[in-house]
């Protein structure tokens, strides 16, 4: 299993599972690794979440150790960069009273013609 050292800056080196870290990749004018370029990753000391900046060869060393990769062209709009996949997108978290009504709603045959006409 490959195991990839990375460093908190409180918690000094950890170490890490691949599919425990995200790169993204900002590319520039040539096509190339942008200044935007980073990893990160959620330290599993702290719980603190890591951005830390990325050359292009520290994201082919990465990439060759397995670590999923995002790719975008320059800086999101706003930017900040893309989220992390597990970044909450916005509204109320989910109860468990939502995930029952998912739940029992997806059991009913006609559940997707339903749904679209609420978005009518």
């Amino acid at each position: 299993m490959t195991r990839i050292r990375a460093n908190c800056p409180d918690c000094g080196d950890v170490e890490l599972a691949p599919e425990d870290m995200l790169i993204e990749v900002s590319h520039d004018a040539d096509d190339l690794v942008g200044q935007g370029s980073c990893y990160r990753f959620v330290c599993p000391d702290c719980a603190v979440t890591v951005r830390k900046p990325a050359d292009d060869r520290i994201v082919q060393l990465l990439i060759t150790g397995g670590v999923p990769l995002e790719v975008t062209d320059d800086q999101d709009v706003d930017g900040v960069g893309p989220r992390h996949p597990e970044t909450a997108v916005g509204g109320p978290p989910l109860t468990l009273d939502d995930l029952l009504d998912l739940h029992l709603l997806l059991e009913d045959e006609d559940w997707f013609s339903r749904l679209a006409e609420r978005c009518r």
